[in-house]
């Protein structure tokens, strides 16, 4: 799944090129695309009471990117879990990769406490994962 985004001037730093925290900000962007394409809405997870607290992030960075850039950022779903979930994500400009990274998230409800995804999500999940592996396995082999 790949989301455009055109880097805004109040992306950048002094230095001007994207202040490093603003990466995690948009692979937010792209896991929520990522789920309202391949899944789901993230918003019907709210409806439930459930959400995805994000516990990690790991990010590399290669080469910047700078004001007014078309970039874009790649998601997909790496792993799965009963109540967790992990993503990763690739951002690039014209192909050529700048950033890489990824979130993993714990299923919690609205007081914070960890909770299973639901099974039917769950299961549409693995599906969306499985099929992830297939194509990457056909890609790679």
């Amino acid at each position: 799944m790949r989301t455009p985004h055109r880097v805004a001037f109040f992306d950048t730093d002094a230095m001007r090129i994207v202040h490093h925290a603003n990466y995690v900000r948009w692979f937010e962007l792209a896991r929520i695309e990522w789920m309202d394409t391949h899944h789901v809405p993230y918003q019907r997870y709210v409806e439930q009471g459930l959400h995805f607290a994000t516990t990690r992030v790991e990010v590399d960075y290669t080469k910047p990117a700078r004001f007014d850039d078309r970039v874009s950022i790649v998601a997909w779903l790496a792993a799965l879990g009963g109540a967790s979930l992990a993503m990763d994500y690739r951002v690039e400009r014209a192909g050529e990769q700048l950033v890489s990274g990824r979130t993993e998230h714990a299923c919690i409800d609205d007081e914070g406490r960890v909770r299973r995804i639901p099974r039917e999500r769950r299961e549409m999940l693995k599906s969306v994962l499985a099929a992830a592996g297939d194509e990457n396995s056909l890609r790679t082999g």
